[in-house]
């Protein structure tokens, strides 16, 4: 989703050793988005709060949305690498060819789901707005998810146009050390203003954790330096900030579950647990089990929210609510590893190689 040295292979190719654990971790996380999402936030399909139907799991759980830093944090580290001896159109192909087969899929059967299966999910969708949300460009164009979950994926694909813009301007290490001074500096000035809609534009609120990502690779490509550790600790200090200035007080969970002391201690976890897993003897341990499980990540945070609930719903009257939890997520995963079996692994060669050949 590295290097010790210039000498390496970069990931992908036959000689490049995986990150095991990195990809487990991926997938732990996406698993704790599903959590969040099914016992932690009140929705219809339960007929009382998760609060009172899982007492204990719910208040675990309320801290599952903050799986979505992690996944920042492993691209920033994982695309940084990626660019390493690629042109600029071909990036942008296994970039297009990793990300949207799997999502339109997901938008035309959640927008299905929504429309006619189950509209008590809320308001049915337009043509238009599926449209819109095909090109993964809903949020410039100021036109409502058709998931909810979709918010990060702008955010994604913003990142993936800097690092194309960054592998266009050929930025050397000493660019990429001023970039993650200046750009992060100039997004928590964003982040900090009143100008809603840049932020939702620019995704300033997360921008550190890409930078995190980026800190991590670097001090693994070229070893430990003084002002990469530097960088790390101010955009640590950035990220962990806007985690709680911007996410804290405006979760959704039921009675507040979340923190402030907590959430601070989580995203600490998050971006220790990333530095073992990637700067630390730990970074190449695992079994292959754990590629195929990280694989899951993408189309499972995909799917798993509005199918879920209505899974939920259906289920839960004639099986309870653990029963139904249970197959609620075993559920999602299944469609997650269908998605990926039969849509992203055949479909992604092919259409890298057609944009490839586009783009050159």
């Amino acid at each position: 989703m590295p290097l010790t040295s210039g000498k390496q292979a970069p990931q992908g190719s036959p000689s490049s050793p995986r990150f095991y654990l990195l990809d487990f971790a991926r997938f732990l996380a996406a698993l704790a988005v599903v959590f969040y999402h099914f016992v932690s936030r009140d929705a219809d399909q339960w007929p009382r709060s998760t609060r009172g139907m899982f007492p204990d799991l719910s208040i675990i759980s309320s801290y599952g949305y903050l799986g979505v830093q992690l996944f920042f944090i492993v691209s920033g580290f994982v695309i940084l690498m990626s660019t390493e001896g690629r042109t600029v159109s071909s990036f942008a192909a296994a970039r297009a060819a990793r990300i949207f087969p799997a999502y339109w899929l997901a938008v035309i059967a959640t927008a299905c789901l929504r429309t006619w299966t189950a509209p008590e999910l809320g308001d049915g969708v337009t043509v238009p707005q599926v449209l819109v949300n095909l090109t993964m460009f809903q949020v410039p164009a100021d036109v409502s998810h058709v998931d909810d979950v979709y918010w990060t994926l702008w955010i994604e694909l913003v990142f993936y146009i800097i690092m194309a813009c960054l592998m266009a301007a050929k930025v050397t290490y000493r660019g990429y050390t001023i970039f993650l001074a200046v750009y992060p500096s100039l997004m928590l000035l964003v982040a900090e203003s009143e100008d809603l809609r840049l932020i939702d534009i620019t995704g300033a609120k997360y921008f550190s954790f890409f930078a995190l990502g980026m800190c991590l690779y670097l001090i693994h490509k070229h070893g430990s330096k003084f002002e990469l550790w530097l960088l790390f600790a101010f955009n640590a200090a950035i990220g962990i900030h806007n985690t709680l200035y911007f996410s804290v007080p405006n979760e959704p969970t039921d009675g507040r579950f979340v923190t402030d002391v907590g959430v601070a201690i989580v995203v600490v976890a998050i971006i220790a647990l990333m530095t073992v897993l990637t700067l630390t003897p730990f970074k190449h341990r695992g079994y292959t089990w754990m590629t195929k499980a990280g694989a899951l990540t993408y189309p499972l945070y995909l799917t798993h929210h509005y199918w879920g609930l209505w899974l939920i719903g259906r289920l839960e009257p004639t099986m309870g609510r653990w029963l139904t939890l249970a197959i609620a997520v075993a559920a999602s995963l299944i469609v997650a590893y269908m998605l990926e079996r039969w849509v992203e692994r055949p479909v992604r060669p092919r259409m890298r190689r057609l944009l490839q050949r586009v783009l050159s």
